[in-house]
């Protein structure tokens, strides 16, 4: 079986805690840096499917950054084909478009741990309690086509969906760890200098509380999204 290809949009936002689930799995990937210049694979030759990470970018950024223009037309061919894709973040916005869906800006960004209610028990979430607490860290939401389905919801607005038989997308963030949540936080506050000192200051008091469970959640949606996808390697 050729690995998972994982693609990384930017230095920032790397996989995480999903390359550890990987490992302990016995699943094989590839991480390909496609601000690097790093080529997408060619579906179904050379992957067994794709994890799409977040990014700074906006999915609709085509002219600044050409590669997600490309990305959406791979995994517009992947849904269409039945193979195996989760969109995190940036990622769940590309899904969303390469499945005829919309992105929106919202009027407020999502910003830290939130709760989430499961709209139905899908397998991505598949042994997740329901409200959970997931990280969050978006100025954009998906608008979803008819032919995909909401799985995890926060106020009406989508934190989770299936856009087709093997496709997931999660907009918040299951694959942070603690240099990647430190670095975001920090350049929170030099970016934008009228943040709350309260609010900078709760945030990382419940991330420390937060993160010694969370390499356990990620793990459980990895290990769910490679199970219903097929990738188990064969014991």
């Amino acid at each position: 079986m050729e690995p998972i290809t994982i693609l990384q949009h930017e230095l920032d936002s790397p996989p995480g805690n999903i390359v550890d689930a990987l490992d302990d799995l016995g699943v094989s990937y590839e991480v390909r840096r496609l601000d690097k210049g790093d080529k997408l694979p060619v579906w179904p030759d050379d992957t067994a499917g794709v994890i799409s990470l977040g990014g700074h970018m906006q999915a609709r950024h085509i002219r600044e950054f050409p590669f997600l223009e490309a990305e959406i037309r791979l995994l517009r061919r992947i849904i269409h084909q039945g193979g195996p894709v989760w969109g995190i973040d940036l990622g769940a916005q590309l899904l969303a478009l390469a499945g005829g869906g919309s992105v929106y800006l919202r009027r407020k960004p999502e910003i830290g741990w939130v709760s989430i209610e499961k709209a139905v028990d899908d397998e991505l979430l598949r042994g997740v309690s329901s409200p959970f607490v997931a990280f969050c860290w978006h100025s954009h939401s998906c608008k979803l086509s008819p032919t995909a389905h909401l799985t995890a919801e926060v106020h009406d607005e989508v934190q989770a969906f299936r856009a087709g038989g093997r496709a997931w997308a999660t907009q918040f963030h299951p694959e942070i760890d603690a240099l990647m949540v430190a670095k975001w936080i920090d350049d929170a506050v030099k970016k934008h200098p009228d943040l709350e000192p309260d609010f900078v200051r709760e945030l990382r008091e419940q991330t420390e509380e937060m993160l010694p469970a969370y390499p356990a959640f990620c793990r459980k949606l990895t290990g769910n999204f490679v199970a219903m996808s097929g990738l188990l390697p064969a014991e």
